[in-house]
């Protein structure tokens, strides 16, 4: 009886140590199957409203027509009948709608060499000429979170990295388009169709660090777009309140937006240094006050003449506030003796500035 139970233990021990190797190939292959590359279909999507706020907005002439050639395999001619301008909307050759005002939108439909048919919405405004902006975007879900992808260069192409535009979820302040997008606090490394069919996601393998912004005003962030300096990564921070985990390198404050009420303030890089990202740490970035102004002025006699339209206004980083309203105050702007330092005059300016 003892001999049959050690013989019916061996057989167990037989066919477990049997069963591991093939469980180890199946938890293998399911770590690959986890990390390789998805691949998903991209659709389009006009926007009736442009609400969306984009980091390097361009406005390109129309001339003869759009050229997107190169990118989707058409080109769709216009030109000018009196004040209006006319479009081959559909490029088979016959004008077929006419923009009359200064101002309008046209959707383009083609179809691109491969047989794909295709729309890209237009904003036309007239400027001492037709000028043209991407209207629409290129749209999927990653993990439920909507992604949107402008050509913010207006040429036809999707996948102009550190070009055009990418807006994650519910935001309407873009980055400019990256190879690693934040999705619900995972890094995923992107590959956009340059016509904008499909994108190719996988969660990102290198180096990665934390990046917080903090930022000291009574306005709220409406937008914050960080680049990296190589212009390979960008990301847009007005919603990370805990922070984003970013690939590590150096990137630099490219641009966003400030607000109160229905007033707006944007600011520049100016004069901000590249702030680096370590793999593995957090890196806290203060921008905002206090803020310092530096002015020119023209002597008048005995007094001095400042104007506002020559005042630049400067962050804690360098970064620079453009049509600078610190809570409808004026700065106060104090003129010393400089080899004295004894106050000699102050200033405001009048009214709201």
């Amino acid at each position: 009886m003892q001999a049959e139970r050690k013989w019916f233990s061996w057989l167990v021990l037989a066919l477990v140590a049997s069963a591991l190797p093939v469980m180890a190939q199946d938890s293998a292959a399911l770590e690959t199957t986890v990390s390789e590359p998805t691949t998903q279909d991209l659709d389009y999507r006009t926007h009736r409203k442009w609400k969306l706020s984009l980091p390097a907005e361009t406005f390109t002439p129309v001339g003869v027509g759009f050229p997107f050639e190169q990118s989707l395999g058409q080109r769709f001619a216009a030109k000018i009948e009196g004040t209006a301008l006319v479009i081959d909307s559909d490029g088979d050759g016959t004008f077929d709608v006419k923009v009359e005002g200064t101002e309008g939108r046209v959707t383009l439909k083609g179809k691109t060499p491969a047989g794909r048919t295709f729309s890209y919405a237009v904003r036309l405004v007239e400027k001492g000429g037709w000028h043209f902006a991407a209207g629409g975007a290129a749209t999927t879900k990653i993990n439920g979170v909507r992604i949107q992808i402008i050509d913010q260069n207006n040429n036809g192409s999707y996948a102009d990295y550190g070009v055009d535009a990418l807006v994650v979820g519910r935001s309407k302040a873009a980055s400019f388009l990256s190879k690693a997008v934040s999705v619900g606090g995972t890094l995923y490394e992107i590959d956009v169709a340059k016509n904008g069919s499909k994108i190719t996601y996988t969660p990102y393998t290198g180096q990665t660090g934390t990046l917080k912004l903090d930022v000291d005003t009574k306005a709220k962030v409406l937008g914050a777009v960080l680049k990296s300096v190589d212009g390979q990564y960008s990301f847009e921070m007005s919603r990370a309140k805990a922070g984003l985990s970013v690939p590590a390198g150096d990137y630099v404050a490219h641009s966003g937006e400030l607000g109160i009420g229905a007033n707006r303030m944007k600011f520049v890089r100016g004069r901000s240094k590249p702030m680096t990202v370590t793999a593995d740490k957090p890196l806290v970035v203060g921008w905002g006050g206090p803020v310092k102004a530096e002015f020119d002025y023209q002597r008048q006699g005995d007094k001095v003449g400042l104007s506002p339209n020559a005042v630049w206004y400067y962050g804690t980083q360098g970064e620079q506030y453009l049509a600078f309203k610190p809570l409808g105050k004026s700065p106060k702007f104090t003129f010393t003796n400089r080899k004295t330092g004894r106050e000699i005059a102050t200033a405001y300016f009048p009214g709201t500035c």
